[in-house]
């Protein structure tokens, strides 16, 4: 029994120190290698995707509603006053703060960090290029409102109008809004941002009794030409489904549906980002029964019919996805349409169609040259017409566009035949962006990467984004405000347009790094 009792003591005072000092330890190294522990849980539960390709992204479960980290962490509260105060700072607003660089993904309204260390390269790299003077002396201290106001305005108002409205003889009687915003067509903007017969046009628009409709022929998806009491046309487009619902990525870019607000959202972001390409356009609620059914098409009427929900449906005629399993359905019979106004006509102002270099293949084995080679822009760029100095950059910027938008569907694009090769390219037919959150198809940007191109005013443009206050986010969601349809996006694809600037800057940035600054930016006068 002494024996036994012996035993114990020994194993006691022996056991328990060691236990004690082994948890202490522990409770040490758990503290100290520890602290990125919450960033690397909220990382795993959010959604992820492939950075550098077009493979499809999935949805993580997301439980998590709350975010810290220590001194570093931003509540919703803050984020919520970051936003109202982006355009309110003072003196110090353009010195860009930590919290208005810090991104937090907390959840879907969470903004996007702006910040990465090959672009601050690049923009100190531009501003030592003393003998480039790439910022002008107002960049610094200057609105992106301001900033697209004074690029090009000379250019573009100075450039020359469509010949035919230009020799037309001005009826003595009043001129509608639509016909004045033709003839205000130049030859290097479609529109003038401060015309205010475009937004009187936009608001009749929205008002304006709809008297006739017809089958609209061009692309493979239903949309209706319709005309106004005021003898002005435009296309209307209609709600499939609610915005929450993200496009299959298991379609490829052929099988993918049209949504109407990307028409109405593509128009805000041209309008902000100073491109003046994409017809005005504008959301609208109508009743199917009282508006749409005495004027519709014989091909769209035949098709209506009422849901088992009790909802009025139709679903028309066209290439694809005109069938019962694809209808338009209203609620029970209202639905929303985006409005674009229409072009001139062509017995007025004939367009030409141009092949786009960087169009996809569409189809489902074989890809286009430039998706398996890193060369196409050698030979394309001493080609006709893309050789005269400026269509091949307006090529870049509307791959920049779309690529903001999630447009992968630019197979060709349009130009008035009356302004020659040396003009813009009409950004129309914008219905598939928008329709990913948190997928970024870097294919769309490969004009960029392969030809080391950018326009000098657009990478302004976007530099200003990037250094703040003001995020491309928060002026689209303002932009949105006014739409009849609002909210147009819902917060993910706001804040999708921040992540995809960064990367289209990363892109330029990578260019930089290659070759001289003024090899990669080229000035012009736009």
């Amino acid at each position: 029994m002494k024996r036994i009792q012996t035993k114990v003591r020994i194993m006691c005072l022996a056991v328990i120190p060691f236990v004690v000092i082994h948890t202490l330890t522990n409770m040490y190294l758990l503290k100290f290698f520890g602290q990125g522990s919450y960033e690397t849980t909220f990382v795993l539960n959010q959604r992820i995707y492939n950075k550098k390709s077009d493979s499809s992204s999935r949805q993580l479960q997301n439980n998590h509603d709350k975010y810290s980290r220590n001194d570093n962490s931003i509540k919703m509260s803050q984020l919520d006053n970051l936003k109202k105060g982006l355009n309110e700072r003072s003196e110090n607003k353009y010195k860009v703060s930590p919290e208005d660089k810090l991104i937090r993904t907390v959840n879907d309204d969470a903004l996007v960090m702006m910040k990465d260390k090959s672009v601050d390269r690049m923009v100190e790299k531009l501003k030592m290029a003393n003998d480039y003077f790439f910022f002008p002396n107002y960049f610094w201290n200057i609105s992106l409102h301001d900033l697209t106001r004074r690029l090009g305005v000379n250019a573009r108002r100075q450039a020359k109008t469509l010949p035919k409205y230009a020799r037309m003889k001005h009826s003595s009687g009043k001129v509608p809004a639509w016909k004045l915003f033709h003839r205000n067509i130049r030859r290097f903007s479609l529109y003038d941002p401060d015309d205010p017969n475009m937004y009187t046009m936009l608001n009749e628009m929205t008002t304006l009794p709809m008297i006739e409709a017809v089958d609209n022929i061009y692309g493979t998806q239903l949309k209706l030409t319709v005309r106004f009491s005021n003898e002005g046309r435009a296309v209307i487009k209609f709600m499939r489904y609610p915005r929450q619902i993200e496009a299959d990525e298991n379609r490829y870019i052929f099988d993918d549906l049209e949504r109407h607000v990307a028409e109405i959202a593509a128009f805000q972001l041209d309008n902000i980002l100073g491109f003046y390409r994409v017809p005005p356009t504008i959301g609208r609620l109508v009743n199917i029964t009282s508006e749409l059914e005495p004027i519709m098409p014989k091909s769209v009427r035949v098709t209506l019919f009422k849901s088992p929900a009790g909802n009025l449906c139709f679903y028309g005629e066209c290439d694809y996805y005109c069938d019962s399993a694809h209808a338009f359905c209203g609620h029970p019979d209202m639905i929303e349409i985006s409005v674009q106004s229409y072009l001139p006509s062509t017995n007025i102002a004939d367009r030409r169609d141009w092949y786009q270099p960087w169009c996809r293949s569409y189809s489902l084995s074989h890809k286009a040259y430039w998706e398996k080679h890193e060369d196409l822009c050698d030979s394309i760029r001493n080609e006709y017409p893309y050789n005269n100095g400026k269509l091949l950059l307006d090529i870049i910027d509307a791959h920049t566009f779309d690529f903001l938008t999630g447009n992968k569907d630019r197979h060709s694009f349009e130009t008035f035949i009356d302004f020659g090769n040396f003009t813009f390219p009409i950004l129309f037919d914008n219905g598939r962006g928008f329709g990913r959150q948190t997928y970024d198809a870097m294919s769309i940007l490969a004009p960029l990467r392969q030809c080391c191109l950018i326009r000098k005013s657009t990478l302004l443009k976007y530099v200003k984004l990037y250094v703040g206050p003001e995020r491309l986010s928060v002026l689209m969601e303002k932009a949105l405000e006014a739409d009849p349809l609002a909210p147009v996006l819902i917060k993910p694809h706001l804040n999708a347009l921040d992540r995809r600037l960064l990367k289209i800057l990363q892109a330029v940035a990578e260019c930089i790094e290659k070759y001289p600054v003024n090899k990669v930016v080229v000035s012009d006068r736009f």
